[in-house]
């Protein structure tokens, strides 16, 4: 009993000493399981699908707008392709694979859809067909990636939900995107299929938020610079300019008018002056409305653009601190489990090495002084 005492004795103090001393230990904490293969790729692949996506619909509608004279159709091309944009990255930068390759299957599918059914009227006009050949294109392009990159049974149920969604559920309103993460598990509960959700290890999770973080300030750069586009083809529409000039042809008419009367009839001189004088009240009171319509416009629009830019940042600074916190959070739950692990080797170790030769020595030891004792008796 004294000597089991003295080994454990022995042994927590060659313990703390390799604590105390030892330069070569270094304590190394990784949480969060890395994420599977397959789903890595999904997520790869989907936001790869997003980039295209959003290169081919501004092409489209940068399409549009150079072949068109009709201010209205070219507005419509540039609000196009801000809207699909902004759709794109919020369903494809979401966390779950599964749900942003559904989400954007739905996207694509409705814009083919909705081009589809509408007359070229309340299209793009004569250039309906670009937007309707590319919206189709790409609803294709995102069937094939899905059935490329899901197993047979997984593609098969998404194929049915996003066909059943849209059917239920109609176009949401304004720019508002469909959110199907809970809409997704349940339907595939309810086909007897348990999603393991998995946020990855530490790299793999900073590597997401980076991700997401540039696509969001490059949609949001794209949509300052297209909203931009559009107020300037609001300020150079005819309507303003055509009134204008009509009050100079006017004001032109007039003064040749008087010109040729002038040389005879000083009375019909001093008439016709007066009304140039009312013709000229008239069109700069006109162009001040002009003006002061265009800068409310502008004002309008530089209020709703730092509106969304202000949304925008708040809620990337809402995710990221999310995200620090349960990373720190993850990391210190699992240090004390390492840290006994670790405790709970080496105290094992250095039983067995220091532990298991002293027992043997004790052993041997009595064994060879059972045999003097046995030698003596003899003799």
């Amino acid at each position: 009993m004294q000597m089991h005492t003295i080994v454990r004795t022995a042994a927590a103090l060659l313990v703390a000493a390799a604590f105390a001393g030892c330069s070569l230990l270094k304590v190394a904490v990784a949480t969060g399981d890395p994420l599977p293969k397959e789903e890595m790729n999904l997520r790869t692949m989907t936001r790869g699908f997003y980039y295209d996506m959003a290169g081919e619909v501004a092409a489209a509608a940068d399409s549009i707008v150079e072949r068109s004279s009709d201010p209205a159709v070219r507005i419509a091309a540039v609000q196009w392709k801000i809207r699909a944009t902004r759709a794109g990255v919020s369903a494809a930068m979401q966390g779950i694979p599964d749900v942003a390759l559904s989400d954007l299957w739905m996207l694509c599918r409705r814009m083919d859809a909705s081009f589809a059914a509408r007359p070229d009227s309340l299209l793009f006009g004569a250039q309906s067909d670009i937007a309707r050949r590319t919206a189709r294109r790409l609803d294709a392009r995102i069937g094939r990636l899905a059935r490329q990159m899901l197993p047979e049974e997984r593609y098969a149920l998404m194929e049915r939900f996003v066909g059943e969604y849209l059917a239920e559920h109609p176009a949401p309103e304004g720019d508002a995107v469909d959110n199907t993460t809970l809409a997704w598990l349940e339907y595939l509960r309810e086909h007897g299929v348990e999603h393991n959700y998995a946020t990855g290890s530490i790299a793999e999770v900073l590597a997401d938020v980076n991700d997401r973080v540039s696509g969001q300030t490059q949609q949001l750069s794209n949509t300052l610079g297209w909203s931009k586009d559009i107020l300037e083809m609001q300020l150079r529409q005819d309507s303003l300019r055509s009134q204008i000039g009509a009050q100079l042809d006017s004001l032109e008419r007039d003064f040749g008018r008087m010109v040729a009367v002038a040389e005879h009839l000083p009375e019909i001189s001093d008439r016709v002056l007066e009304e140039m004088n009312g013709q000229v009240t008239q069109l700069i009171w006109t162009m001040n409305a002009s003006v002061e319509e265009a800068f409310g416009l502008f004002d309008r629009q530089r209020m709703a653009l730092q509106g969304y830019v202000t949304q925008e940042r708040e809620a990337l600074i809402g995710q990221l601190r999310t995200t620090g916190e349960e990373l720190v959070r993850s990391a210190l739950d699992a240090v004390p489990g390492l840290v006994g692990r670790i405790l709970l080797y080496v105290v094992l170790a250095l039983a067995v090495l220091i532990g298991g030769p002293f027992a043997l020595g004790f052993w041997l030891g009595g064994v060879r002084q059972r045999a003097k004792w046995k030698k003596e008796g003899n003799g």
